[in-house]
């Protein structure tokens, strides 16, 4: 299991991710009424308030933190064993990737949308890092939305999840694997906070540090979750293939000052609610 953590804070303060008992967030974003300008360089990002706050729309702004629970040297045998296989290389030090873990963040004209995917790590057994799949299919999912393909609507998310997965099926160089999907998106002006999950990944909103809304975990049986999956040519009962429209769907009203938190099972399996709770706790709200 790996986790990245996607933390976000209003005004102009450093910004730092949180650990919760060495295992990090995938997930937590701020929610603020207020008119911001965004600055992002690789290794920081500065957030600025205008003088008179404009309370009209709701945004979210993000920075990640990651972890792999596998070993560097695991993971340069893998890059080599594809490389050598003439398969697609890894990249290692792709910024959005956490050993099989993957997300985007990206802002659409109507709203700021986030999603995460969780690669399955069964695939290392075939000699395939499981990264791939998760990083292609959110790297699919981000240029969607940046090529202004997709909408904002409750029906949003699930299609886009289609739109994705059809682009990596279409992908002439055959990237194999399979992962869990959860994807969010806020509508700033309409305060809406629309969801698809598939698979054992998922969210919660905390509202004064009450949890108010999660997603549903998906699963066919124990440690096999749904997920979006491509394997032509491996023959194995184990392997498990699931539609994007079978991807659970929300939408529910958020307001400022409520959390977000989507993460991996990563993060579900290991810490209780309670924890995350306590978690939330330390974060100061100016």
């Amino acid at each position: 299991m790996q986790s990245l953590s996607v933390y976000a804070r209003l005004f102009a303060r450093v910004i730092s991710s949180t650990e919760a008992e060495n295992i990090l967030f995938n997930g937590l974003l701020r929610l603020s009424s207020s008119s911001v300008h965004v600055t992002q360089s690789s290794n920081s990002l500065a957030i600025t308030c205008p003088s008179t706050a404009i309370k009209h729309a709701v945004h979210l702004v993000t920075v990640s933190s990651g972890y792999s629970s596998h070993d560097n040297n695991e993971l340069e045998y893998i890059t080599q064993t594809k490389r050598k296989n003439s398969l697609i290389e890894q990249q290692s030090n792709s910024s959005n990737v956490y050993g099989d873990d993957a997300f985007f963040v990206t802002r659409h004209r109507l709203g700021d949308f986030l999603g995460v995917a969780d690669g399955v790590g069964g695939w290392r057994e075939h000699g395939i890092d499981p990264s791939l799949f998760s990083r292609s299919l959110m790297d699919a999912c981000k240029s969607l939305i940046d090529n202004k393909l997709i909408d904002l609507n409750p029906l949003t998310l699930k299609e886009l999840l289609s739109k994705g997965y059809k682009k990596l099926l279409e992908d002439k160089q055959c990237i194999i694997g399979s992962s869990t999907a959860c994807i969010v998106a806020l509508h700033n002006e309409e305060r809406i906070l629309h969801t698809a999950n598939l698979g054992d990944s998922g969210f919660v909103v905390i509202r004064r540090n009450t949890i108010v809304h999660r997603s549903q975990e998906q699963q066919h049986y124990f440690n096999s979750p749904f997920q979006l999956a491509i394997h032509p040519t491996i023959k194995d009962p184990r392997l498990i293939a699931d539609s994007p429209d079978l991807a659970s769907v929300t939408s529910f009203h958020v307001e400022e000052n409520d959390f977000i938190v989507i993460a991996t099972d990563g993060l579900w399996d290991n810490l209780p609610d309670t924890t995350i709770l306590e978690e939330m706790k330390q974060i100061k709200v100016s």
